[in-house]
């Protein structure tokens, strides 16, 4: 079996990978909430960090817990817990974000029985002259109480190999979104997505091996006939099967600003400093930010601009989770400047379900306006 095939079968089969992870190492399993928990603490003391996705299915068992109108994103993770998808998680994370997030957290904290929850502030400005000694007492304070829960301490050397081992995890990745931008990319957006979260959902020194196989499996490997060069951009979106579903009608993703994307492992590496907690809290800042953490105009627009420049794209497609209201509020920006640079532009509204007849139609129409400009 090769490591494509490899990491697509965890990302399946993820519950059963950290139940069996459990017993191998007879150790403690996190749910993380948002790409801004600092993975590396949760490592070097000996837990599997996993991050909460949810299903794509239509539920009817989350409406006591969290209302209707949160995203799908939330509904479909508050669902997982509910249908009892995650009991193997003994504690669970969270980095301030947006309240939908909070209320699956903090729903799953009161009603399931966690034995450990924290949550810890993330600067909303990440700018700010106070934001970095700001995020380097709360990733302090988070270490300390990690501590607690386990009775045991934090080992630096231990700490500096988990730091070693997170940076080649995302310079792997780095390498692999680098190879999307040929004429003719060896893998395909949906594919990159599911290497993506196998990362988020498996031990990182095994991933990090099954991501070097890979890297040496791709030459000679090329992407279907495909139409246009697409990137995707937008929401807290874990749903391969809408990338698989626009790749289907001729998109090919070669590049993304996602969350389960280039923004979990974009950013360089943490410098392997004295202080380690100060300098994981300047990488954490100095990531890729979603609209929760950076004005649109500041950061995002330029890196995304630069994107559609590197990876020569044709079209941009930004994947609006229903009732997200920062990227909501992002979007008139967004495609303000898409429309002044000439950049083809759909926006498609996403739930629980697709909408499949419709986003048929839009998609197709959207491929024949890229077609008709590039000919």
């Amino acid at each position: 079996m090769d490591a494509l095939t490899k990491l697509q079968n965890i990302v399946a089969n993820r519950h059963e990978y950290a139940q069996n992870w459990k017993r191998r190492n007879n150790g403690k399993v996190a749910g993380v909430f948002c790409i801004y928990v600092p993975e590396e603490i949760l490592h070097a003391l000996g837990i599997l960090s996993v991050r909460v996705f949810g299903s794509r299915e239509p539920d009817d068992v989350t409406e006591p817990y969290i209302t209707s109108w949160w995203c799908a994103h939330c509904r479909g993770s508050m669902a997982e817990v509910l249908k009892g998808k995650y009991s193997y998680i003994e504690g669970l994370v969270y980095a301030v974000s947006c309240p939908h997030i909070f209320q699956v957290y903090n729903s799953w904290a009161r009603q399931k029985g966690i034995e450990y929850a924290y949550d810890f502030s993330v600067p909303e400005n990440s700018c700010n002259t106070f934001a970095l000694d700001f995020l380097s007492a709360e990733f302090d304070d988070f270490a300390h109480s990690v501590e607690a829960w386990l009775g045991k301490k934090l080992d630096k050397e231990v700490f500096s190999k988990s730091v070693e081992l997170f940076n080649r995890n995302r310079q792997l990745l780095e390498e692999l979104y680098a190879l999307r931008k040929s004429d003719n990319p060896p893998i395909s957006g949906s594919e990159s997505m599911e290497v993506v979260m196998a990362g988020m959902s498996m031990d990182k020194a095994e991933h990090t091996q099954l991501l070097q196989v890979l890297l040496s499996e791709l030459p000679g490997r090329t992407a279907p006939h495909h139409r246009a060069r697409l990137m995707l951009l937008g929401s807290e979106n874990d749903d391969v099967g809408m990338v698989k579903f626009i790749e289907s009608y001729g998109g090919l993703v070669v590049t993304d600003d996602l969350c389960v994307g280039s923004r979990y492992f974009g950013g360089g590496p943490i410098a392997l400093d004295s202080d380690l907690l100060k300098a994981t809290a300047t990488r954490y800042l100095n990531r890729p930010h979603c609209p929760q953490k950076d004005i649109v105009e500041r950061r995002r627009i330029p890196r995304i601009l630069q994107q559609i420049q590197d990876y020569r794209v044709q079209g941009v497609i930004y994947l609006l989770e229903k009732f997200c209201e920062p990227h909501a509020y992002d979007l008139p920006t967004i495609k303000a400047e898409m429309d002044k640079k000439g950049i083809t532009f759909l926006i498609l509204e996403t739930d629980l379900t697709t909408p499949v007849g419709q986003f048929r139609t839009r998609v197709e129409a959207f491929m024949d306006l890229i077609e008709a400009k590039v000919s």
